[in-house]
């Protein structure tokens, strides 16, 4: 692909929507330690490097996190509602170091971190996509149940949870705006 066409990639990133049905299969190690390496790639404002992520290994620290998830509405009170996220092969809670956020730039660091953190999911993401496996991404949770069920210290948030794994789900690509609906030239028009 190099100093070729990027149709091929665009074509993959066309593929990233949330997927909530997966196969048992496992994620290769090595493959997951090439999704993770990505995910460290993203971009960092003052090298902050403002993210972890908490990789869930068991039924039971999935089923936790579960318990902390809202429905797609955020409604109050509507805990367990992404019961599904317990059955993905890989599930990753990514956070924000606030620490790290705050030191060199204080407050407005953390609006940065948030940024550079997403970006890096998104490396995630399309490397996943690359590899033909799914993702999803889920924010729909009550952050501080989250803290609580993963006894997380006051320096990390979550800021969500990351999904992975082979599927055969059939994908419901959402309709996107064309490149000439959302880019002004020179001026808003």
């Amino acid at each position: 692909m190099e100093g070729g066409s990027i149709n091929w990639l665009l074509m993959k990133m066309d593929r990233i929507v949330n997927v909530r049905q997966y196969k048992d299969d496992v994620i290769e190690e090595e493959v997951l330690h090439e999704l993770l390496h990505a995910f460290s790639l993203g971009p960092s404002l003052a090298n902050l490097q403002p993210w972890e992520m908490i990789v869930l290994e068991t039924d039971e620290q999935k089923g936790r996190a579960a318990e902390a998830t809202l429905d797609p509405f955020l409604t109050k009170d509507s805990y367990g509602a992404q019961q599904w996220i317990k059955e993905a092969p890989f599930v990753g809670i990514v956070c924000l170091e606030k620490r790290r956020a705050l030191a060199r730039l204080g407050e407005e660091g953390v609006i940065f971190a948030f940024e550079d953190t997403f970006a890096s999911v998104q490396n995630f993401r399309i490397a996943a996509s690359c590899k033909n496996i799914a993702t999803s991404v889920v924010r729909e949770f009550d952050k501080e149940k989250m803290k609580e069920k993963l006894e997380l210290p006051w320096y990390i948030d979550p800021l969500l949870i990351l999904t992975a794994g082979y599927s055969d789900a059939l994908l419901e690509i959402p309709p996107r705006f064309t490149v000439q609906e959302f880019v002004h030239w020179g001026r808003w028009e």
